[in-house]
């Protein structure tokens, strides 16, 4: 949904680097809010769950999708996904309505190191990516945002319980190679 794009990018944009310098269980909410996510940690898995959501390596694309292929599964196209992952339902479930038709969800990144992108957004859901956070060499200290085409948008440098060193450094992995890595 270009719309639900739009007013994710416009949320981005109210976003201040302070703001995603602090505690980092408060940052991700915001990340989550411009997203058009809920925080929901306590539902389960499939079901709208979205404490995984730039937690660690992998889940750490922020997706906008038309309402239509938001039920979309994966047919075995995606190195690493589940065949199935539905995530229709759970969608459904997290997505903030006030940022237009369709949902938001918080997909996987692998596969986005190749031209094009071979990651859940491009190919299980036909979609954009509104924003990819990647955690920076040498410390992984420091995350930006980039756009669909690999360009910055902000970045943060957050405090408090950040996830896993081994994630950090495995979620630039994933991207290493290709444009959202530059």
């Amino acid at each position: 949904s270009v719309e639900r794009l739009r007013n994710v990018h416009a949320r981005v944009r109210s976003l201040s680097v302070e703001e995603l310098s602090g505690d980092w269980q408060e940052v991700r909410r915001k990340l989550l809010w411009a997203g058009g996510l809920r925080d929901l940690p306590d539902a389960r898995p499939g079901a709208g769950y979205t404490g995984h959501s730039f937690n660690d390596d992998n889940h750490c694309d922020l997706t906008t999708m038309l309402g239509s292929v938001a039920h979309n599964q994966n047919s075995g196209e995606i190195r690493g996904i589940a065949v199935g992952n539905l995530l229709g339902p759970g969608i459904e479930t997290a997505s903030l309505p006030e940022l237009g038709p369709g949902g938001s969800w918080s997909t996987c990144t692998n596969g986005c190191h190749v031209e094009p992108p071979q990651d859940v957004a491009h190919v299980q859901f036909r979609s954009r990516i509104a924003f990819k956070l990647v955690w920076c060499p040498p410390n992984f200290e420091t995350f930006v945002l980039v756009d669909d085409a690999g360009d910055y948008l902000i970045h943060g440098t957050p405090t408090g319980a950040l996830p896993q060193r081994r994630f950090r450094a495995g979620n630039y992995g994933l991207t290493r190679g290709g444009k959202y890595a530059r």
